[in-house]
């Protein structure tokens, strides 16, 4: 067992990842800022200083850096915040990891490809369309840089359990089926949507490897294998809370305000090679969700 930093631990995959770890008998350091709890240490990690006590302190064997601006919107509209999670507090971390010998897994994105030629080995070329994906690929790098010792987790959309359905970009498209006006809803671009149950499976599998000391090194890529629009999510979860989808009109077209790309499919095979792969389809994995995400479901009147 070891002891395991994680950052972002209140966010959507952090949490997620903190309670697969402690199942696992790991000693979790939870770290977070803005939902810090009695159970969660508040951590600012846009102050160096601050970072690297902290991890001089507890001294974990293992750093999970969750934390980042994951909105591509909010990217966009505020660059220097997004550079100042994404980059700026990755390199404090990796350079605090490296200085007392802890190993880091940097969580990336899938954005860091433009989408026009999937499916996407760990080796392809990157070209971000957008600024969010921009930020984490030098995120990447400077973790990278630190260390050819870390490792790079890029991954697609993510569900999981949530206090609000806004927290996942694909349990938020419940109001779609509520509201009952027709409008539009993307049918243009494929997303692999993933379970965050699924990558703490995968996140656990990698530390326990690293401590048995296997190479797990460089960049590698977890997603679940479907691949599918929002708008063909939305036709899964209106049948599955037992909603009409017939005011849905899927949209062809690009709808986003900030540049997407069409297709980052990722193929895992690095992580295959090691026995590492997803385990949870897309119905199983949002009705599980959905049944731990009771509360959210309740604000709405609904129940699964």
């Amino acid at each position: 067992m070891a002891k395991i930093m994680v950052t972002g631990a209140t966010g959507l995959l952090g949490r997620a990842v903190v309670k697969q770890l402690k199942l696992a008998g790991h000693e979790v350091v939870a770290t977070g800022f803005n939902r810090a709890s009695e159970r969660v240490y508040k951590l600012d990690l846009t102050a160096p200083t601050d970072v690297e006590a902290f991890i001089a302190r507890e001294l974990p064997q293992v750093i999970v850096h969750c934390a980042a601006e994951r909105r591509p919107d909010v990217s966009e509209q505020h660059p220097q915040a997004a550079l100042a999670l994404n980059l700026t507090a990755s390199q404090t971390l990796a350079m605090a990891a490296k200085a007392n010998n802890a190993w880091l897994i940097y969580i990336s994105t899938d954005y860091v490809f433009d989408g026009t030629v999937p499916k996407y080995a760990e080796d392809a070329a990157t070209h971000p369309v957008n600024f969010y994906g921009e930020s984490k690929l030098k995120g990447e790098e400077i973790v990278l840089n630190t260390s050819s010792d870390f490792a790079v987790l890029r991954l697609p959309i993510l569900y999981g359990q949530v206090e609000l359905l806004s927290e996942s970009a694909v349990l938020v498209l419940v109001h779609s089926l509520i509201e009952r006006r027709s409008h539009a809803v993307d049918h243009w671009a494929i997303r692999s949507p993933t379970s965050t149950a699924d990558i703490a499976h995968a996140i656990d599998k990698m530390i326990a490897k690293h401590i048995d000391r296997s190479l797990v090194q460089g960049i590698y890529h977890f997603s679940a294998a479907e691949a599918m629009t929002k708008y063909q999510m939305l036709l899964v979860l209106g049948e599955m809370l037992q909603l009409s989808t017939a005011h849905l009109v899927p949209e062809s077209t690009p709808m986003d305000n900030t540049q997407r790309p069409k297709d980052c499919s990722l193929s895992c095979t690095r992580l295959a090679a090691i026995g590492i792969r997803s385990e949870i389809n897309f119905a199983a994995g949002v009705r599980q969700a959905l049944t731990q995400s009771s509360g959210a479901l309740t604000a709405l009147g609904l129940t699964l």
